[in-house]
């Protein structure tokens, strides 16, 4: 079974689950989605098993035996495969042939003016459309097979069946490696999400948290992610590395986190966590709160800026595994006023203000730094020292 949640760049065009559900002509999907996407943005889930299967009418027949999110309401779902199309390895005879009485089936779907969904059998994603008034007793109509979905997940139904509830209960990092890396996400709460963090089409999908999902390895060592917006941050004990997003702390003079949080944040360093913090907002009037760090550190309103200059214990955060060159990054509102005993990897190079640092606290780290994550574009200019952010932290841990 192979399974993962990658995320790469857009290119949609039918797409499914909200607003990737729209309904513009077919094609297949172009980039990979996290299993959380799809479930975030269903209505509706429904655990079934094909009742029938009628090959030369091009049939089939779904009894629904579970609602695992939302009330369907429905008994069975009759799926009508003549509609499909022929293109890249799909066709309604192919979908018949896959199809066989007694196999269990996971119909995620939205429900809106009508029903898009995306169906899944052993090894298989396929999609199918019923108009409004039309999945109560209507046939479902075929769209085609989707094999770009795999990338989602690729396995036999009832694993993934076992995956599904246990997201839904809550579970994080749900069949990751024994031997992985955790790292929990805290993301998409900014203030303004139509310039900051702008959500990918779920709303629950950051670019900030796509280009951290692309890390999916580090040496020898699985690295898995999870993303919450939950600012209590659920599981965080079974983190072993915290990563707090863009803004995440302060957003437009607006302090964001709690003093329960903050409390818990700081126990985590203190047993061995790692926490790294990336942009926060800061106003000459409104410094950004540094409750949740061990120590004094002021936020300073600031212009964004891409030249730095790199110190002697920065040269290794700086080149493994990518080379960050001055000038190839974008920060914004930067620290100043650190301790001494602090280790600092880069400053900006006028003012020398902090671009990336560390401060050791018990048996953790704090990683520090100034990075502008607030779109796409500058997401992908942060993106390679991110990537040697989370080789670095992963190297720390005990």
């Amino acid at each position: 079974m192979r399974f993962t949640y990658t995320l790469i760049a857009l290119g949609l065009g039918f797409c499914f689950i909200g607003l990737l559900f729209a309904p513009t002509a077919p094609a297949f999907i172009e980039r990979e989605y996290t299993i959380r996407e799809v479930l975030d943005a269903c209505t509706n889930i429904v655990f079934g098993e094909v009742k029938s299967v009628d090959q030369k009418r091009l049939r089939g027949v779904v009894t629904v035996k579970k609602d695992v999110k939302g009330k369907s309401e429905l008994k069975e779902i009759k799926m009508n495969f003549a509609t499909g199309h022929y293109k890249r390895g799909t066709s309604p005879e192919k979908m018949v042939r896959l199809l066989k009485a007694g196999m269990p089936i996971i119909v995620f779907y939205r429900e809106h003016y009508g029903i898009d969904s995306m169906c899944f059998i052993d090894d298989t994603w396929f999609q199918m459309r019923a108009y409004r008034g039309g999945y109560s007793g209507a046939w479902w109509t075929f769209t085609h097979i989707d094999p770009m979905m795999s990338r989602t997940f690729d396995g036999k139904t009832k694993a993934f069946q076992a995956i599904v509830l246990d997201m839904l209960a809550g579970k994080m990092w749900v069949d990751a490696p024994k031997d992985a890396v955790k790292v929990l996400v805290l993301t998409g709460n900014s203030t303004d999400t139509t310039w900051s963090q702008s959500p990918v089409y779920t709303n629950t999908a950051t670019y900030e948290y796509m280009a951290l999902r692309a890390v999916k390895k580090v040496g020898e060592r699985a690295v898995a992610h999870e993303s919450t917006r939950e600012q209590a941050l659920p599981q965080l004990e079974k983190a072993d590395i915290l990563w707090i997003g863009y803004e995440e702390i302060s957003s437009y003079g607006h302090y964001l986190l709690s003093s329960e949080v903050e409390k818990k944040i700081k126990a985590f360093v203190k047993k061995g966590g790692i926490v790294v913090v990336t942009g926060q907002d800061s106003s000459a009037e409104k410094p950004c709160g540094i409750g949740w760090l061990q120590g004094k550190l002021k936020g300073v309103e600031s212009p964004p800026v891409q030249h730095f200059a790199v110190t002697e214990k920065g040269t290794s955060l700086f080149s493994t595994p990518n080379k960050i060159a001055s000038g190839k990054i974008l920060v914004d509102d930067a620290w100043v006023d650190w301790h001494r005993r602090d280790e600092i990897f880069a400053t900006t190079e006028n003012t020398q203000e902090l671009v990336v640092g560390a401060r050791r606290y018990g048996k953790g780290l704090y990683i520090i730094t100034s990075l502008r994550n607030d779109s796409q574009y500058t997401t992908s200019l942060n993106k390679a020292l991110m990537e040697n952010i989370i080789h670095y932290a992963v190297s720390q841990l005990k």
